[in-house]
């Protein structure tokens, strides 16, 4: 007797339920940046000034200011930007490790960073004229998680290379020298975790994880899975033709 089919998910629904952080951490960002009028082109300035981070904008005291300036975007192009970029970096970090060393990796990266960037603020004098800037965004993280993927890799050192230099041609083209700094160091700071990884718990191997590809394990899984719920053909008798 066969037993009656299980309800399947379908691809998507699978996918959302193996990424909720990513999931989680896109949502937070439209709310966020919803409340702070970005969507009307430019994030309010208040909001700025209240959520954003800086070496002056610290002085507050205020430390959830770490938390939320990585949700904000200064305006729609930026959030357009970073939408997709949260989903694919944060994402493949989360198909690869789970779900909380990913959101760890991409907190402790992102603040790690931070602290870095606005201690040189801080404490170089050529830099002072930066103290009064006041940034949001998610890319610090990003770039961090990026430099720990890379480290995965067996051309490893030319590729962070590579995006080194892409880092050092966009600030000619368009320089930001607060974020393209602190993208600098966050790529070099997430590198450097991914290449002690095997002291970090859950990221010993990731280098074996990050070469397989997730989509054949997860779709070879499923037809697994349906070959399992397959009811089973009846055997014949023997001699039966």
């Amino acid at each position: 007797m066969s037993r009656p089919d299980l309800p399947m998910l379908s691809p998507c629904t699978a996918l959302l339920r193996r990424v909720p952080f990513t999931c989680a951490f896109l949502a937070v960002m439209l709310v966020a940046n919803g409340l702070a009028g970005t969507f009307s082109g430019h994030i309010d300035q208040s909001v700025l000034a209240a959520r954003g981070i800086g070496v002056d904008a610290l002085r507050d005291g205020n430390l959830s200011r770490f938390v939320s300036a990585i949700v904000l975007s200064h305006d729609l192009p930026m959030l357009l930007r970073q939408l997709p970029f949260a989903a694919l970096v944060i994402g493949r970090a989360e198909w690869l490790w789970g779900t909380w060393r990913a959101a760890g990796l991409f907190f402790a990266v992102d603040v790690m960073a931070t602290l870095v960037l606005l201690a040189a603020v801080a404490r170089v004098p050529a830099l002072a004229t930066l103290a009064e800037t006041t940034d949001v965004g998610m890319s610090l993280g990003g770039f961090g998680v990026i430099g720990v993927l890379i480290a995965t890799w067996r051309h490893r050192f030319p590729a962070v290379i590579a995006i080194l230099a892409l880092v050092a041609v966009k600030y000619a083209l368009a320089p930001e020298p607060l974020a393209d700094a602190g993208h600098v160091i966050a790529l070099t700071l997430g590198f450097c975790l991914g290449l002690v990884r095997a002291y970090i718990p859950g990221l010993e191997k990731a280098a074996d994880i990050a070469h397989q590809d997730p989509s054949h394990r997860w779709s070879g899984g499923q037809a697994a899975e349906r070959r399992a719920r397959r009811p089973a053909a009846p055997c014949q008798q023997d001699g039966q033709q």
